[in-house]
Parts: C-alpha cells; sequence; structure tokens
C-alpha cells in the first residue's frame, strides 16, 4: 500500500496533466493582468505544490491591490480574483490627468475603464510650481464627500478645485462652489468637517438644488458667507472629459504663477448667513 501511494505521489507530482496550465485572473479594471501574472510568477509545477499564501502576498503588494484570493482547480488551473482600490480622485494638472488611491498610490489615469473614470470625482489642482502631493487625510475626506453630498445636499459634486491662489473649493452640479479656503497644514484639514456642517445648517435657508447664488464661503465656520450668480466655469465643464489628444504629453511650466490660468477668488457680496445650528 504504501508503494502504491509513493507511485501515485509521483505520478501526481510528475504528470503532465496535473502542471499548471492556465492562470484565470478577475476582477482587474485598473492593474492589467498582466502585471497580475508576472507578479504571481507562479511556476510551470505540479498544481499540488502550488503556494497559494506566498502568491496572495506577492500581488497583494502591488499599490493598487487591495485584496486577493487564489484558488487551484484540478487538473492544472490557478484562479486569481484581486480587489482593486477604488481611486480617490482624479487629478489634472497641467496635461496629465491622475487617478491616487487613498493610500497614495497613482496612475495615469484613461479611460480604459469608463465606470472608473466617470465616477471618480476630479481635482483640478492648479497651484504654482511643481506638483505637490496630496495629504491622505485630504483625500479621505474627499471620497466621503462625494459618496455623502447627494444624500445630504441634494446635489453632487461636480469637481474639486485648489486655485492657484491656494484656496480650495467644491463645486456642485447645480452650479454653486463652496469655498473652504487654504487647505495646506493638518490645523486646516481638521476644520473641513466644521464647515461642512456649517453647510448642512443651511439647507433650511438656502436652496442648493435650485441655487440663485453662485458660492457659500464656510472659510469661517461660525460666519458662512453667499454670493455670486450659479454656473460652472469651462474648466470644470470639461473636466470630465479626457484631455484633447494634441495637449497630453505636452510640456508645461508650472515655475511660476504666470504658467497657469488666473482664476481669482470670489469675495462674498451678500451679508454673512447667521448660523442657528450645525450639524449634517
Amino acid at each position: 500500500m504504501l508503494l502504491v501511494q509513493l507511485a501515485l505521489l509521483v505520478l501526481a507530482l510528475t504528470l503532465p496533466a496535473f502542471k499548471v496550465h492556465i492562470v484565470a485572473v478577475s476582477g482587474t479594471r485598473l492593474v492589467s493582468q498582466g502585471i497580475v501574472m508576472d507578479t504571481a510568477a507562479i511556476p510551470h509545477q505540479s498544481i499540488f505544490t502550488v503556494d497559494a499564501d506566498a502568491i496572495r502576498a506577492r500581488v497583494r503588494a502591488l499599490p493598487w491591490v487591495q485584496d486577493v484570493t487564489v484558488a487551484t482547480e484540478l487538473p492544472g488551473t490557478v484562479r486569481i480574483a484581486v480587489t482593486e482600490r477604488a481611486p480617490a480622485v482624479r487629478v489634472r494638472r497641467a496635461s496629465t490627468d491622475i487617478f491616487i488611491a487613498d493610500n497614495g498610490a497613482t496612475m495615469t489615469a484613461t479611460q480604459d475603464s469608463p465606470a472608473v473614470w466617470n465616477t471618480t470625482p476630479v481635482l483640478l489642482d492648479d497651484r504654482a510650481g511643481s506638483a505637490q502631493p496630496i495629504d491622505p487625510g485630504l483625500l479621505s475626506i474627499l471620497a466621503i464627500t462625494a459618496q455623502r453630498f447627494p444624500a445630504v445636499f441634494g446635489c453632487s459634486v461636480a469637481a474639486y478645485q485648489w486655485g492657484i491662489d491656494d484656496v480650495f473649493n467644491i463645486w456642485t452640479t447645480t452650479g454653486w462652489k463652496l469655498v473652504l479656503g487654504h487647505l495646506d497644514t493638518a490645523d486646516a484639514l481638521a476644520q473641513v468637517p466644521g464647515q461642512l456642517a456649517a453647510l448642512g445648517a443651511l439647507r433650511g435657508q438656502l436652496d442648493f438644488t435650485h441655487p440663485t447664488f453662485g458660492y457659500i464661503d464656510v472659510e469661517n465656520p461660525a460666519a458662512p458667507a453667499a454670493g455670486g450668480s450659479p454656473g460652472l466655469p469651462a474648466e470644470v465643464t470639461a473636466a470630465k472629459d479626457p484631455l484633447p489628444a494634441a495637449s497630453v504629453g505636452a510640456t508645461a511650466s508650472t515655475s511660476s504663477p504666470q504658467a497657469l490660468p488666473h482664476r481669482p477668488r470670489a469675495v462674498p457680496t451678500l451679508a454673512p448667513i447667521t448660523v442657528t445650528g450645525t450639524g449634517t
């Protein structure tokens, strides 16, 4: 019996029928299947000697991979199911579009996966100088804000815009923007929840879905102000589409403010709105 078992084991390990001959990858939209297969590095060996845990660890180390499952099927198939990270934001800087995940991973953004492109909020980064990193805390705030805006305020986020003056705005699909101010410090980021709460307190005073104003300034959440006329600027409207082919890869200098379009910050023209309560 022992000899028979040893013989069967040798056959299982050496028969060509039981060698890995199919690697099936599923769940990829941003990461190419080729990169997953190369990273998995599955040798052409017996299906019975495949180390699923080691394969999973290698693939999960990819920046855009959140989780992985690896399973084997007789006679010689390995299945790799990938759960990708969703982009927190698509950043448009000069002549490039970049997806950024909540862990800071980046990749060139294309419309090869329309569902991802259309559901990822865009950030128009017009800050002067070379490309600057985005704080992970801000990425988290942007992702949550985009998800909650429709239910809380009755309109969606059309785009985020970080102006040449370093003022951060949220443009809405109904044509008004929320002015948050400078978000380049940890203290400033810590103020954002309170600013959004102040906006929520205005739901009984302002119509967010049919606005008669163009902006709400909550830099000072205790004294928000509204003014202007509704309407989206051309760059926000165009942000949903890919860049023209002629501009992709073009060289654009960002060493001085003159290299970027000037978008002056709106100045409140209405009296501050009195906030009687907070909460979203």
